[in-house]
């Protein structure tokens, strides 16, 4: 490999992105989305990556590094040709919506750009239509992004640059061969970006087969044990591995806890927690590989519109896993590798906000866990959890609920569309339309559970933008 008509709002002057010589496009994108000083992955990647180089950049979760490659592909995409020019490999679905929305937003000023996401767990003949638009740039998993070349329905003539993220997690989850393939398939001649928070042998081999003469930058990477400055860490120590259910319980519930995700280390874990919480009158929902896109929609809805306030997950499921305001983490079960806790603690305290990430752990456990240097501030204590309140008789009540709409994007609904609909016909005043989600064919919309039933009533065969839909509640 080698280096490789509509008016645009202005971007502020003040913003410290100017001095990359972004288009005046992606600059208003950023502004749009409040970002004025760039991350310090920004700063050190952008440098490199818009000058055509190849980078194998170390960065941890929330650092925004998906910004850095973004604006990096963005620049290079030219939207008058028809033609995939961008590809963004990760490795789980709910990654794939995340880095999609975030390229969407930052591109949202650049004339008819197409931003497409593919990944397994759907029919794959919804991808295939989709197509008949050519994306600019496509976001997906190996599995899916190789059945697409594979098929030829996707071509890659004119491919300019290639992203693996979270190249680490690819590995691990086994996708070495899936990746080989697929940039065999690819030009030669193009840009490749890679991204870990992890730099192990096995990405240092994907690095040196598949980046030329690569800068190799490290932006707070896991092995520089670098955690967010607004983040606590707090140890509990318990006396042996059945006590931590209750433990668990009074972290959740207690008063500053807020909205919580916690990780254990299989799926029967997952769902065994989320029944315990859910009979102990917690808004839990569960997050994991085994279930159908759909429901993981549908739980991840939940918690970012308030229906739920914790969140069970797998450490899989949760890689993608996009929810501002996550006030708590707790590690139910210890994490097997320094990497792991890095992850999973740096999943709230992102962008500066506050945040705890708790740790459930035996002595063992601890002894373990004291000698990582990420962990190094932790506060161990010894925790005593005190008694579980009585099986709850029924599930807790949301003070907001959410609603299924059996319309999406496929049939032409937007945001705009449903808010107007559940005002004019569902009888809610506008501050009451809680957080949208619209999918390909299905919407989720929050609102107040006081009002639920009627709006409900009101909403049965009701049109949204000429097209009859069905409305139900989501349990």
């Amino acid at each position: 490999m080698n280096t490789p008509d509509n008016p645009t709002p202005a971007a502020p002057e003040t913003s410290a992105f100017g001095a990359f010589a972004l288009a005046p496009a992606l600059l208003a994108g950023l502004a749009d989305m409040g970002f004025t000083e760039p991350t310090a992955v920004q700063a050190l990647v952008l440098p490199a990556t818009l000058a055509g180089q190849d980078v194998a950049g170390q960065a941890p979760t929330g650092s925004g590094k998906t910004a850095a490659y973004g604006l990096s592909i963005l620049q290079l995409v030219d939207t008058t040709v028809q033609g995939t020019q961008a590809m963004v490999l990760v490795p789980a679905r709910e990654l794939v919506l995340q880095v999609q929305g975030a390229l969407k937003q930052l591109g949202k000023h650049l004339p008819n750009l197409r931003v497409a996401g593919y990944y397994g767990g759907h029919a794959m003949r919804e991808e295939v239509k989709s197509m008949q638009q050519v994306p600019h740039v496509v976001v997906a998993s190996p599995g899916r992004l190789l059945d697409h070349l594979e098929r030829r329905t996707l071509i890659p003539n004119q491919l300019k640059v290639l992203v693996l993220d979270e190249a680490d997690k690819l590995l691990e989850l086994g996708f070495q061969e899936e990746i080989a393939t697929i940039i065999s398939r690819l030009p030669r001649r193009r840009q490749t970006l890679l991204f870990s928070a992890t730099m192990p042998d096995k990405v240092l081999a994907l690095v040196r087969a598949n980046l030329t003469r690569p800068r190799v930058m490290n932006a707070g990477g896991a092995e520089a044990s670098t955690l967010p400055a607004s983040l606590t860490l707090k140890g509990h120590v318990v006396g042996a591995a059945d006590q931590k259910p209750a433990a668990l319980y009074h972290l959740v519930t207690a008063p500053d806890a807020g909205r919580s995700l916690v990780f254990a280390n299989t799926r029967d874990r997952v769902e065994e927690l989320t029944r315990f919480l859910r009979g102990r009158g917690v808004l839990a929902e569960a997050l994991h590989g085994k279930m159908l896109q759909p429901e993981r929609d549908k739980s991840l809805m939940k918690l970012r519109n308030g229906s739920a306030l914790v969140m069970v997950a797998t450490d899989v499921a949760a890689r993608g896993l996009d929810v501002t305001e996550l006030d708590t983490v707790v590690q139910y079960d210890a994490p097997e590798k320094a990497d792991t806790f890095q992850h999973r603690a740096g999943r709230t305290a992102r962008a500066g906000a506050a945040g705890t990430a708790h740790l459930l752990v035996t002595p063992p456990e601890q002894s373990k866990l004291q000698a990582w240097p990420a962990a190094a501030n932790v506060q161990w204590a010894p925790l005593r959890p005190a008694k579980l309140p009585a099986a709850a008789p029924k599930a807790p009540r949301a003070t907001t609920v959410t609603l299924h709409v059996s319309a999406g994007k496929r049939e032409k609904i937007s945001i705009h569309d449903l808010v107007g609909a559940f005002v004019s016909i569902g009888g809610l005043e506008r501050d009451a339309v809680g957080r949208i989600e619209v999918f390909d064919h299905y919407s989720f919309v929050a609102v107040p559970e006081a009002q639920a039933e009627q709006v409900l009533a009101r909403m049965q065969g009701a049109k949204v933008k000429g097209k009859k839909v069905k409305v139900a509640l989501i349990r």
